[in-house]
């Protein structure tokens, strides 16, 4: 079963990502957006030559990436929204699955194996996949200093990391190979009768 969520994953990733692109390409990227990535850049490159010292390359840093985040809110907004459609909607009409999981016969279902709830889906995708994670980033962005900020960012990403890490690991050992988002969410993934 890891193999094929494994495979359903990976598929689902590179159809989002080209997804990415599109979108990449059809919102302009504003001056001041390419202005802050040269100076990030020039920063790392100054720290990595010893030019200044590490509090002040993380001061520079968390300045200039508050700055990139805030730049990129509109495309992350939209990327949220992609994903809640592709991860929710699409599933919630098409038997529990997305593309990657039709494609390797896997399907999401409630625990009692009935057809997933779309609030079961929304629970689980916010765990999963980052969703959650980008809500949480795109009000802290209005809501900190870029100090604080690049912190709490930081902070949360290291927690989605750990979610990932865990999940594949339940995926691999227990009986039910059931994910921490599957278990939060009262879902599982069945492979699909033919």
């Amino acid at each position: 079963m890891f193999k094929k969520r494994f495979t359903a994953y990976i598929i689902d990733f590179i159809i989002l990502f080209f997804i990415s692109c599109i979108i990449n390409l059809i919102i302009p990227t504003s001056q001041n957006f390419v202005n802050l990535n040269n100076e990030l850049i020039s920063v790392n490159d100054s720290f990595l030559s010893g030019n200044i010292d590490f509090d002040t390359f993380f001061n520079q840093y968390s300045t200039i990436s508050y700055g990139i985040d805030k730049e990129m809110f509109l495309y992350s907004l939209i990327d949220v929204v992609v994903c809640i459609l592709y991860f929710v909607l699409y599933p919630l009409y098409n038997n529990g699955q997305s593309i990657g999981k039709k494609l390797v016969g896997i399907r999401i279902v409630s625990n009692d194996e009935t057809d997933v709830s779309s609030n079961c889906l929304l629970v689980r995708y916010l765990l999963m996949h980052s969703i959650g994670t980008s809500i949480i980033t795109m009000c802290l962005i209005f809501i900190l200093s870029d100090f604080n900020y690049v912190v709490a960012v930081s902070i949360l990403s290291f927690l989605q990391f750990l979610v990932v890490i865990i999940s594949v690991f339940m995926v691999i050992y227990r009986n039910d190979f059931r994910s921490l988002p599957d278990l939060v969410a009262g879902t599982k993934v069945i492979e699909v009768k033919k």
